[in-house]
């Protein structure tokens, strides 16, 4: 049964996630992330779920709202969710907020991709595509 939540509690509901370092319940908005809900294996970054994902292959896929390539990008990886292989997680990671994330990795634009290895350092970096590409970069770093 769908409810609509009152818009206070929905905030308060938001905001409490965020401190625990979680991503929205689906089916809750998400106003910073274009109405991105949790989803295997693609999430909205935050410190705590990327920290938790240690154990697979994490990717931080560098999106602007307002960048067209990124919503492209978007709408793939999406739209062939189901073909991302199971150990890969796909970090959408807000370009214009993250800005201590971008300074570590090296970032200078929007729509960069970064495949991270378990202790934070980039092993892979590359601008545009969407999830042929991260699948590709994720299968080249296994048979390294």
């Amino acid at each position: 049964m769908n409810r609509v939540l009152p818009p206070a509690l929905t905030l308060a509901l938001m905001a409490a996630t965020a401190v625990a370092g979680m991503t929205p319940p689906t089916g809750m908005p998400d106003h910073d992330m274009g109405g991105m809900h949790d989803m295997k294996g693609y999430q909205v970054y935050s410190k705590a779920a990327f920290d938790a994902a240690r154990t697979t292959q994490r990717v931080l896929f560098f999106h602007a709202t307002w960048c067209p390539n990124c919503k492209r990008a978007d709408a793939d990886i999406t739209k062939n969710l189901a073909k991302l292989p199971a150990g890969i997680v796909v970090f959408k990671t807000d370009y214009d907020r993250e800005t201590a994330l971008k300074k570590q990795y090296g970032i200078a634009y929007q729509h960069t991709f970064v495949l991270v290895d378990a202790q934070g350092k980039a092993l892979k970096k590359w601008a545009g595509g969407g999830l042929k590409e991260i699948m590709a970069a994720a299968a080249a770093a296994k048979k390294m």
